[in-house]
């Protein structure tokens, strides 16, 4: 399974405060404003229970965001939210038991001095901890990619966005397969072009089959297809949606902009779970969660299923 929780916003006012060091402040603070209205460990709660549902072997998480306020705040709220927590909280309480496997921090806004709060973006790869599964990990690993967005927010003030993948080999019943949880950059096409290049030549280099799953900001739909088509094609993975749902567009993004008081219609297929290697694409078919209102993220997950022959 792979799921973005959407950390509860797109930055909208901080990235068109940029190059106005005086719009800065009031952006941040409106920023935590709308993650707050936007409900992230209510949202977080409630993907944990489409985990329980579904109770895939491996998740592959992105945005599980942690933010926390030092300054008063023109709304009401928490004054610290922690997705993660929230979501494993849920897990226990709906008798399902999930391990994390790896932890990656992403941008983290401690390297950023002098802020009214804190912000730090994570991705996080589970796994399902129950004997019945025969599953069995090992040779867990976790990098940040060396081509990296760096943003101008005022002068002398840049923030690198960073980006990265969780690497893990399964054994399921004594066959072993390399699963990868990853989130490409979404802002700059050849930045996450030469991600994907890092991504297929870093931990996908192996001679195990392999699993690649996550919010990969490409695919059918987007305006980015780039990484998708250097993925399917040079890199020789294929994509588990489009065999077993070829007729269904499978859009997973966006059900709303910015928090979900902005409705929208998913346009584009994003999250994707890709395989190579003597690994295919099972009944039953690959399905969508999430895809009810009100929606528990600004994207839908994939379930997959994939077989290892023997």
């Amino acid at each position: 399974m792979t799921r973005n929780m959407d950390e509860g916003t797109d930055f909208g006012y901080i990235t068109a405060a940029a190059g106005h060091p005086e719009l800065l402040g009031g952006a941040i603070v409106a920023t935590f404003c709308e993650v707050v209205a936007s409900n992230v460990e209510q949202r977080a709660a409630r993907i944990a229970d489409e985990i329980a549902a579904a109770q895939p072997d491996l998740v592959s998480l992105q945005e599980v965001a942690e933010w926390q306020s030092f300054a008063p705040l023109p709304c009401s709220g928490p004054v610290r939210i922690d997705a993660e927590s929230a979501l494993l909280d849920q897990l226990t309480a709906d008798g399902v038991t999930y391990t994390v496997v790896k932890q990656l921090n992403e941008f983290d806004s401690s390297s950023i001095p002098g802020l009214p709060l804190s912000f730090l973006d994570r991705d996080v790869l589970l796994a399902r901890a129950e004997p019945a599964r025969q599953l069995t990990l090992a040779n867990s690993n976790a990098q940040h990619f060396t081509t990296l967005l760096t943003l101008p927010l005022a002068p002398g003030l840049n923030a690198t966005i960073l980006r990265g993948w969780i690497s893990v080999d399964a054994t399921v019943r004594g066959r072993t397969v390399r699963v990868i949880a990853t989130h490409l950059e979404s802002f700059h096409e050849s930045i996450q072009e030469a991600q994907a290049l890092e991504l297929a030549g870093g931990p996908g280099d192996t001679s195990l089959p392999v699993v690649i799953a996550g919010d990969l900001n490409t695919g059918p739909g987007s305006g980015q297809t780039g990484s998708y088509n250097l993925l399917t094609q040079s890199a020789g993975f294929t994509d588990t949606w489009a065999v077993t749902q070829p007729n269904d567009p499978g859009f997973t993004d966006s059900f709303y902009t910015e928090d979900p008081l902005t409705p929208a219609v998913p346009s584009e297929r994003i999250d994707l779970i890709l395989v190579r290697g003597v690994v295919v694409p099972s009944a039953p078919k690959d399905y969508l969660v999430g895809t009810e209102n009100p929606h528990p993220s600004d994207h839908a997950g994939v379930v997959a299923k994939v077989t290892i022959p023997s």
